[in-house]
């Protein structure tokens, strides 16, 4: 019987047959062969190593296009063949065999292609590894599989493996980016991977910004040390997911590991000589929805410039010359619930008049095409002793937002030399300088709030900020445009300037002797230089430049590691056994200072410090000093490549958790345990040969996470101030207090997997169960204001992660010219809150506010509840008689409103239920086209503009029920006798006792209706006591923001405010094509390929209700789950020569 599928054998037959006719077309004539000796025809037949017949092999003279492929029972023909020819016999699956033919009939056997199987993978501490031994998750990609154009490396990841949860949120293009590795572990803000760079861990901070109250996020997102990696310098990234994975990290491998391997010039002989230039363009793609229907208005009910009735938003505003105007309606920043764009000549912001209509691309006017160009040369080579890599590198990026740039300069070099046939010395030194400047704002929120209304002429407008005499513009001075709203955004856009200069130097040494043939040495240290300074210049915005501000400042990072290791394998009989022992020394030093003029300029425009008005501010402080001590330890064994064994151990002794007297809990140790066994080694004769590779894992770890430095030994706070001119000082107790035996965070955790091939390794699948726990979390508690102190810091708690990880990878074809791979992952991960501190009282909060701020929903820890569970006080209140929505009354509007609980609930969670990816890749023959898609399904993000764009009239979801073609009911009002078609009539009900006023004057109170709690909607219109509620006030009352103190029934989280999150994003699409090697060779170059791609494309599907960026989440923060800036998406195109000599 035969093991293969003969389907498939029958497939790739069908498609080899083709690929043999194309060989015929191809073929020159025989007319055209000129025969030097005599050609005969060569015959064989082909086989596995099972002695099972190969169908559609193909067999091709070397060097020539005289092929064909082998028929239903492995026999094959081939005419035109010399004794001596090559001939080359290859197939899916198997290795390729060249034979050289001397005239008799071939027999050919074809062995498995193991090379798959023997994989080997960079994890944990730099280690190379087979991922056959390993039993964790590790996943590993080449760097030229990743796009080298995004300035942050981080966003090449997104979508590429199963169990990671990326997000760029709304830092901008240098902005850093979220990542989460199998949820998150730690109630702290940031729940970070650590970045290993060669070995260097690199910084891995994040941007905290509040999406209540920081509406530009101050100065801005600029990123962290990632920024100034090179991407075209990665030979691969691994990204180590599971607790064995990063057990070797020990107390910094909590969160995971993505660990980056830099090119070397291992391998290489003579001289290689690689160039890539890129250019590229950034465009706003995609804008969210606005409505360009309706123009600047106010409410029904405060219209009083109507002629007709205050409660007709349709009434036309006069100026006093009695012309139709909107110019104190745009100055006022009114809303958007106006008249409808007619065309008619109107009075404009401006004084002008022109037509009354909207500026429909006014948000697309306000940002520009942005430009990047990408410059790598890397030259290679060596000989047998020696060898080298020397790369350099200048990008240079203008983001579509104005001012806001990007440059860094890249140096990279790498040697290594053999001092003897034991012993070898590798250095390296990499040094990036980069300049970050104007880190984009939030400008898109002056679109949902009056500022720029929906006839507000950017293109125009956006240059007028500007007055006479040198600063911004304003009716004070009598300007000309001081009136135009939004001039002082214009301003800060055009004028500020914001410098930021980034200096990275990272030094490497490294020794290797081979002590015996079982025993190696190595010694390695390096050094890691962090600098940044920055410049604020800020020219004054009054008259002349009254004002103005200069800052400056700079924080220098330093970093030393030293290790030795002693390396030991050696088998014995069917035994293999392997390990390691290893010392580390670690130290951190972090300086920082700023200065800033106080008061304004003396002198306009000048910017230095001495120029200050009064006595400049300042600040300095050392942080970050922190050391660590380390030994690690492996000791493993293999049986007959069938079974593995890993056991690991590390010690860290950190100076983090020492308090000022010495005591502290600064010694820890981790330890893991991980195998893996080999399957279809074990019972190879016993499987189907289509089973190519079948491999069952399990581990248990533990990993750990420390504080901060100095956290614990916050005795006082200093304050200064000025009394009657004199500077005074004094003391003051911190009002947090730290328990007195904090120890490191620390999680334990198991998973098993199956990584299972099949047919010839064409399909591919990686199946991993996990469990994590996350004990003696440092949380900040509140304490009782009577002990004198406010917060305190703890060990307790447990939060668990558990899910599962899939990754298919499969070909389902591949001939000689035509691949095409599909592949897929799925990540499902659930969190749970198992136990916080005794002394909490229901929750910890985490992000946002559950009863105050714009949003009204906070993210908390809450025990039995997920990690990120969300709730409010202010859902609609539901009526537990009638189970129907209540509704409150607004008497100065007249109308309904769905009436806010005022009751703490939950309301949902920031996790997604599911992330998804596919990546595929088609080639033919020397093209090759790529693109990869992922999705997010499930999880609640809120959204600012949802809410407030819709309240105030600008987001398209603002014009439901505005007008019988969006919904609204055609009624004839009680109270001004105009017919309306704006009505709404809402399901719900209206609680006995609420007072709805009438147009007489009188008050109705209601009563029992249909329910004994009260009467709904539709009863009291029936019986003439209500009409229909106009929807701009219907739609404003619901999302407005909510003042307990005024209007405690009004603003509830409304649909366009809380929003399930479901996403597919077209992450990239490219295009390549590799010329012939007689086209390249025309200039001197070994090859040259051309690439068209595109990054960042759009959403196939998008659940946020106007179409808003559903990606720009405030900041990194692992809680966090508010969109402020009200974004569009920014796709990024590029083009690529790349060149090999």
């Amino acid at each position: 019987m035969l093991k293969r599928l003969k389907t498939v054998s029958m497939m790739l037959f069908l498609m080899g047959t083709s690929t043999g006719a194309a060989f015929a077309i191809s073929a020159p004539g025989a007319d055209d062969v000129k025969i030097t000796q005599q050609s005969e025809t060569a015959t064989g037949v082909v086989k596995d190593a099972l002695g099972e017949t190969v169908i559609g092999a193909s067999v091709i003279v070397k060097g020539t296009t005289n092929g064909t492929i082998t028929d239903f029972d492995g026999a094959f023909s081939l005419p035109n063949v010399k004794k001596g020819d090559i001939i080359q016999i290859s197939f899916v699956g198997y290795q390729t065999q060249e034979i050289a033919w001397n005239g008799t009939p071939l027999n050919v056997t074809l062995n498995d292609d193991t090379q798959a199987l023997e994989e080997v993978v960079v994890t944990a501490l730099g280690m190379k590894r087979e991922k056959k031994a390993l039993g964790y998750a590790v996943t590993e990609m080449k760097g030229e599989d990743l796009n080298a154009n995004v300035i942050n490396p981080v966003s090449a990841l997104q979508g590429k493996v199963a169990g990671v949860e990326i997000n760029a949120g709304d830092g901008g293009m240098f902005g850093s980016n979220k990542i989460m590795i199998r949820g998150a572990s730690t109630l702290g803000a940031n729940n970070q991977p650590i970045y290993v760079v060669d070995g260097i861990i690199l910084d891995n901070s994040i941007k905290v910004g509040s999406a209540d109250w920081d509406e530009d996020d101050k100065y801005g997102d600029y990123g962290n040390e990632l920024k100034n990696l090179n991407p075209a310098d990665f030979e691969t990234v691994s990204v180590l997911k599971g607790a064995a994975a990063t057990a070797l990290y020990g107390s910094r491998g909590l969160n995971g590991a993505v660990v980056i391997t830099t090119k070397s010039g291992k391998g290489a002989k003579g001289l290689g000589i690689n160039f890539t230039q890129t250019f590229g363009f950034d465009v706003m793609t995609s804008t969210p929805d606005f409505q360009n229907t309706y123009g600047p208005g106010y409410l029904s009910g405060y219209t009083d410039w109507a002629k007709d009735s205050k409660y007709n938003v349709e009434s036309w505003y006069y100026n006093a010359d009695g012309v139709k105007s909107v110019k104190d309606l745009m100055e006022g920043e009114y809303y958007g619930w106006g008249p409808a764009f007619d065309g008619s000549n109107v009075e404009y912001v401006d004084g002008t008049m022109m037509p009354y209509r909207a500026f429909e691309n006014n948000f697309r006017d306000a940002y520009k095409t942005g430009f990047n160009s990408t410059t790598n040369v890397a030259i290679n080579g060596g000989n047998e002793t020696t060898k080298y890599y020397v790369s350099m590198g200048y990008k240079y990026a203008e983001s579509t937002t104005v001012n806001n740039t990007f440059d860094r300069l890249n140096f990279l070099a790498k040697a290594s030399h053999k001092i003897s046939d034991k012993v070898e010395l590798e250095a390296s030194m990499t040094f990036a300088n980069s300049r970050p400047k104007n880190a984009p704002f939030n400008m898109s929120v002056n679109f949902i709030n009056g500022v720029f209304a929906r006839n507000y002429d950017v293109a125009r407008l956006k240059h007028l900020y500007k007055g006479e005499h040198g600063g911004q513009a304003s009716t004070s001075y009598g300007d000309q445009y001081g009136n135009i709203p939004g001039n002082g955004i214009w301003w800060k856009l055009y004028e500020n300037n914001y410098t930021q200069k980034e200096t990275t130097v990272r030094p490497s040494l490294k020794l290797t002797a081979n002590l015996t043939d079982w025993l190696t040495f190595i010694a390695e240290g390096n050094y890691n230089y962090y600098y940044t300074r920055y410049e604020n210049k800020q020219p004054g915005a009054g008259y002349a430049n009254e004002g103005g501000y200069y800052g400056m400042g700079n924080t220098t990072k330093e970093q030393t590691n030293l290790n030795a290791t002693f390396n030991a394998n050696k088998t014995f009989g069917d035994f293999e056994v392997h390990g390691f022992v290893r010392g580390e020394y670690y130290n951190s030093f972090t300086q920082a200072q700023t200065l800033g003029t106080n008061g304004g300029l003396i002198a306009r425009n000048k910017y230095f410090i001495a120029n200050s008005v009064n006595t400049p501010s300042y600040s300095g402080e050392i942080k970050g000093e922190k050391r660590m001590l380390s030994i690690a330890g492996q000791i493993g064994a293999s049986w007959k490549d069938q079974l593995y064994l890993d056991i690991t151990g590390r010690n860290d002794w950190s100076s983090a958790l020492v308090y000022s007297d010495g005591h502290g809990t600064y010694s820890y140790f981790y330890p893991s345990i991980s195998g893996s066994w080999l399957i279809t080694n074990t019972f190879r004769e016993q499987l189907p040969e289509w089973i190519s590779f079948m491999k069952l894992r399990g581990s248990w770890a533990q990993v750990g996470n420390d504080t901060d430095p100095y956290i614990l030994n916050t005795a006082y706070n200093l304050l200064t101030g000025t009394i009657n001119g004199n500077r005074v000082s004094g003391t003051e107790l911190s009002s947090t207090v730290y328990s007195n035996d904090l120890k490191p965070e620390r999680k334990n955790s198991w998973e098993i997997g199956l990584d299972w091939r099949f047919l010839k390794n064409r399909i591919g699948l990686d199946f991993t169960y996990y469990k994590e726990n996350t004990t003696d979390q440092i949380m900040k508690i509140a304490v009782p204001s009577v002990s004198g102190i406010s917060n305190q810091y703890v060990n307790a708690g447990n939060i668990q992660n558990s899910g599962i990880e899939i990754a298919l990878n499969t070909t389902p074809i591949e001939t000689e010219d035509w691949t095409w791979d599909l592949n897929f992952t799925y990540t499902r991960n659930r969190s749970k809150i198992i136990e916080l501190h005794e002394n909490v009282a229901d929750f910890i909060a985490l992000s946002g506010d559950v009863a105050y701020g714009n949003y009204r929903v906070g993210s908390v820890a809450k025990v039995g509840g997920a990690y990120g569970l969300l709730m409010s006080d202010s859902m609609t209140k539901v009526d537990k008689t009638s189970g129907m929505k209540v509704l409150g009354w607004s008497a100065n509007m007249i109308s309904a409103h769905w009436y806010r609980s005022g009751e703490l609930e939950e309301v949902g969670d920031i996790n997604p239920d599911f992330l998804g990816s596919l990546n595929t890749s088609l080639r033919y023959k020397n093209w090759n086209l790529s693109v990869s898609l992922d999705a997010r399904f499930g999880g609640m993000v809120a959204s600012y503009g949802g809410r407030y764009g819709t309240s105030y009239g600008f987001t398209k979801s603002s014009l439901a029920y505005r007008d019988a073609a969006h919904g609204g009911t055609t009624f004839t009002s009680r109270w001004d006798g105009i017919t309306y078609d704006d009505g709404v009539i809402p399901d719900g009900i209206f609680l006995t006792g609420t007072q709805i006023n009438q147009p007489d004057g009188s008050i109705y109170t209601v009563t029992s209706g249909a329910h004994s709690s009260g009467e709904t909607f539709k009863e009291l219109m029936d019986k003439g006591l209500i009409e229909p509620s106009h929807a701009n006030t219907w739609t404003n009352r619901n999302n407005r923001w909510i003042n307990v103190a005024s209007a405690p029934s009004q603003g509830v989280i409304t649909e366009e405010t809380l929003c399930e999150l479901n996403y597919i994003a077209l992450r990239d699409v490219s295009l390549s094509y590799t010329m012939p090697s007689n086209i390249a060779g025309k200039i001197g170059a070994k090859s040259l390929m051309l690439t068209a791609a595109a990054h960042n494309l759009g959403y196939l599907v998008n659940s946020l209700p106007n179409n808003e960026n559903p990606e720009a989440v405030r900041g990194t923060v692992a809680h966090e789950f508010r969109l402020r800036n009200f974004d569009g998406v920014t796709t990024n195109f590029t083009f690529t020569i790349n060149a090999s000599f």
